[in-house]
C-alpha cells in the first residue's frame, strides 16, 4: 500500500512529503543491510533502531552491544532463509467478535472530544453488507469498521484468543484498502477519522512509514476542515469561524472545542513523530491558530471523562516542551557546554513539574479500568522518556558510562510497566506501545549493565531485562513479521546475561 497523495479529478489532496530516510547510526544500518528482505530492513530501521539516535555514541563505541546485534541480524537471516513462505489465505473477523468489538469500543466512547462519523447500527451492519456482492461499500465506511474492531481488540482487556493474528488481519485489510481510499479520498470527517484510526494501526503493525503518511493526510484533511485556524481573527484570514466564543450558540462552541481538540492530539502525534522517528514536522510553526479548548469540550464535567482530561493537559504541556527542544536542536545547539547545559536542565525543570502537577504516578494507584490506566501511563512514561533523553542530551554526561539519572528511571519506567503488566486483567498493551514507551529504558538498562562494571541493582535488572524479553516473545509470537524485532530483544537480553557470567568468572 503506498500512502504517498494521489491526484484525483475530484479531489484536492496536496502533493505529501515523502517518507524520510530513518535516522540511525551509520554501522546499524550496515549490519542490518545483510537481512535481504526489505521489509524486515524498514522496520527495524524504522520502528527500532530509530531509538538510538538518543543514546548511539554509547552504544557504538561497545563491542559486546555491537556484537549482540550482529548475532541477531544473522540469526535474522537464517531464519528468513530457512522458514518456509507459507501460502496466504483469505481471513477474517468473525461476526460474533466483531459485534462484540464494537460494543465494547462504543461502551469507552463516551468523551465529546472526539465524534464518531458513522453511527453505531451502520457499523454492525458491515459485516453482512460486506458479503452482498452487489452492495459496494466505500473504503472509508471499511477503513473506519476495521480499525474500530483494532481499538476494541487492543484495549479490550480479557483474554482474546489470536488476538495478533486478528490484529494482522486487520491490517492486511487496510492495507489493502488504502489505494483506493486515496483515490477517492475527500476532505470529510470521516475521511479524517479513518486517517487518525491508521496510524495507531499501522505503528502496532510496525509500519512506521505508513503511518506517518496516514498522520499526513489527517493533517491536511483537519486542514481543510478548518482544524488549523479555530481561533483565527477576521484580519488573519477569511475564516468563517472567528466569532467570539461569547457570541457563539452553545453548540457552536462545543464544536469549535471539539476541533481544538483532535487538532492539539494530532500536533500531539506530529510531535512524537519528529521526536521518535526523525520524521519532519507536518505542522509548521506559524501554519495554525488554534487556543486549548475547554478539557470538558461541552462544559459538562463528566466524572467518566476525568483521567482523559487530565491526560490532555499533561500531554499537552509536555508537547509544548518537546517542541521547543526539537525547535532548539534544529537551530543548532549551544557550542557552550556551559550554556548548553543550561539550557538542557531548564527543559528537565518543566518535565519534572509535569511530573509533580499531575502525580501520574499516584493516579494510576487510583484508576479502575484499562482507558483510564493507558492514560496515566501514556503520561507517565513519556515523561520519563523525554528525561531519559534530555539527561543523555547534556555535554557533562557525553562519557562512556551512562548517566545515573537515565539509569534509574529506566529502571522505574520498565518496573511499573512489569508491575501493571503482572495482573492479567490488563496484560495486553501491543507491541507499538511497547517500543515506544520501553524500548529506550529497555536499551539503556541493557547499556549499562553491559558496559558499566560498577553498575547496581545487576540482578534486579536482570529480571527485568529478562521479563521484557520474555513479554516480547509473548506479544509477537502470533506475529511472523515481527519476529526481527523479538530477535533483537532476545540478543540483548542475552548479552546483559553473558555479562553476569563473564564479570563472574573474573571474581572467581
Amino acid at each position: 500500500m503506498s500512502m504517498s497523495s494521489i491526484e484525483s479529478e475530484n479531489t484536492q489532496n496536496a502533493t505529501l512529503p515523502e517518507a524520510p530516510t530513518t535516522i540511525v547510526p551509520p554501522g546499524i544500518r550496515d549490519i542490518i543491510s545483510r537481512i535481504k528482505d526489505e521489509g524486515s530492513q524498514s522496520m527495524l530501521l524504522s520502528s527500532v533502531f530509530c531509538h538510538l539516535q538518543q543514546i548511539q555514541w554509547c552504544f557504538l563505541e561497545n563491542e559486546q552491544c555491537f556484537r549482540a546485534i550482529t548475532s541477531a541480524m544473522s540469526e535474522i537471516k537464517f531464519m528468513q532463509d530457512t522458514q518456509p513462505t507459507e501460502p496466504s489465505e483469505e481471513l477474517s473477523i468473525p461476526r460474533d467478535l466483531a459485534q462484540q468489538l464494537i460494543d465494547y469500543y462504543y461502551s469507552l466512547c463516551h468523551f465529546e472530544g472526539f465524534k464518531m462519523s458513522l453511527e453505531k447500527s451502520f457499523l454492525t451492519s458491515i459485516p453482512d453488507l460486506l458479503e452482498i456482492s452487489h452492495v459496494q461499500l466505500d473504503c472509508t465506511s471499511q477503513i473506519i469498521y476495521y480499525t474500530i474492531l483494532f481499538q476494541g481488540i487492543v484495549t479490550k482487556p480479557e483474554v482474546l484468543p489470536r488476538r495478533g493474528t486478528l490484529i494482522h488481519i486487520l491490517y492486511q485489510k487496510c492495507a489493502s484498502l488504502g489505494e483506493d481510499w486515496l483515490k477517492n479520498i475527500k476532505d470529510t470527517p470521516a475521511d479524517f477519522f479513518a486517517a487518525l484510526t491508521l496510524v495507531s494501526l499501522f505503528l502496532e503493525c510496525c509500519n512506521i512509514d505508513l503511518s506517518w503518511k496516514a498522520l499526513a493526510q489527517a493533517c491536511r484533511i483537519s486542514k481543510a476542515l478548518g482544524f488549523f485556524s479555530v481561533d483565527e481573527t477576521p484580519s488573519e484570514g477569511d475564516n468563517e469561524h472567528s466569532t467570539e466564543p461569547e457570541s457563539l450558540p452553545h453548540q457552536a462552541e462545543v464544536e469549535r472545542n471539539r476541533k481544538r481538540f483532535q487538532f492539539w492530539h494530532i500536533l500531539r502525534t506530529d510531535c512524537l513523530f519528529r521526536m521518535c522517528y526523525g520524521k519532519p514536522t507536518l505542522i509548521p510553526a506559524g501554519s495554525w491558530k488554534v487556543n486549548f479548548p475547554d478539557p470538558t469540550i461541552n462544559g459538562v464535567n463528566d466524572e467518566s471523562s476525568r483521567f482523559m482530561q487530565i491526560h490532555f493537559i499533561a500531554s499537552m504541556r509536555l508537547t509544548l516542551i518537546v517542541m521547543k527542544y526539537l525547535d532548539w536542536v534544529d537551530g543548532g545547539k549551544d557550542p557552550d557546554p556551559v550554556s548548553h547545559d543550561a539550557t538542557i536542565d531548564s527543559f528537565i525543570d518543566e518535565v519534572q513539574l509535569i511530573l509533580s502537577d499531575w502525580d501520574a504516578e499516584g493516579l494510576l494507584q487510583i484508576a479502575t479500568n484499562h482507558v483510564d490506566i493507558w492514560f496515566c501511563v501514556d503520561v507517565l512514561f513519556s515523561t520519563y522518556k523525554m528525561l531519559i533523553v534530555l539527561y543523555q542530551s547534556k555535554k557533562c554526561n557525553q562519557g562512556h558510562i551512562l548517566p545515573s539519572q537515565a539509569v534509574e528511571i529506566s529502571r522505574k519506567s520498565v518496573k511499573i510497566f512489569q508491575s501493571l503488566l503482572a495482573s492479567s486483567a490488563h496484560a495486553f498493551w501491543g507491541i507499538s506501545l511497547f517500543l515506544f514507551h520501553q524500548f529506550v529504558p529497555f536499551f539503556i538498562l541493557c547499556l549499562d549493565i553491559i558496559g558499566n562494571p560498577d553498575h547496581a541493582n545487576l540482578e534486579e535488572d536482570l529480571v527485568s531485562i529478562g521479563w521484557i524479553s520474555d513479554y516480547a516473545e509473548m506479544v509477537i509470537k502470533e506475529r511472523v513479521e515481527l519476529k526481527p524485532v523479538m530477535v533483537i530483544i532476545k540478543s540483548m537480553s542475552t548479552a546483559c546475561q553473558q555479562t553476569k557470567t563473564i564479570r563472574l568468572a573474573r571474581a572467581a
